[in-house]
């Protein structure tokens, strides 16, 4: 499996809409939430955390040369910047899919708080895609003929 550093404006993507959201999540028994104070320490916490991964994967490699981002960019702290477009639910599942597969290189992805941070985020994502509202919780036989116009035979 390859990884890479993704670009600042991947995290920034990530942090925004989360801002957006008023994201909030547990990590280490305490809840943390996104916002204008702290989207940047959020931003920088992913990039260390994506940065941590690449450098596990390619453990030969220096700090400053580590497959992703021009010139190291991911050295200079992370500052988030407001953009205007709102990304739709399945482009933001996509990215954090992105970032996640980037970011799992390394044993300690899997209690990390940015592992919370993306799961939290995605299941935000979901429960905002067309028609989520209008599917069923709980799925029964009823349900499935109904839907398909079909009899049940016994």
């Amino acid at each position: 499996m390859s990884a890479f550093i993704v670009n600042k404006s991947h995290i920034n993507a990530m942090v925004q809409a989360a801002s957006h959201a008023r994201l909030g999540w547990y990590h280490d028994k305490q809840f943390r939430q996104v916002n204008s104070d702290n989207i940047d320490a959020v931003g920088q916490m992913l990039l260390d955390e994506n940065v941590k991964s690449v450098g596990y994967r390619y453990e030969d490699s220096q700090l400053t040369n580590l497959p992703g981002m021009a010139d190291a960019e991911y050295l200079i702290p992370f500052q988030s910047h407001f953009v205007y477009k709102t990304l739709k639910p399945v482009e933001l599942i996509k990215i954090i899919t992105c970032y996640e597969y980037q970011s799992c290189e390394h044993p300690e992805w899997h209690t990390s708080e940015a592992k919370v941070f993306c799961e939290s985020l995605k299941s935000d994502a979901i429960s905002n895609l067309p028609g989520y509202d209008e599917a069923p919780w709980e799925w029964t036989d009823e349900q499935y003929y109904k839907a398909e116009n079909i009899q049940r035979i016994i």
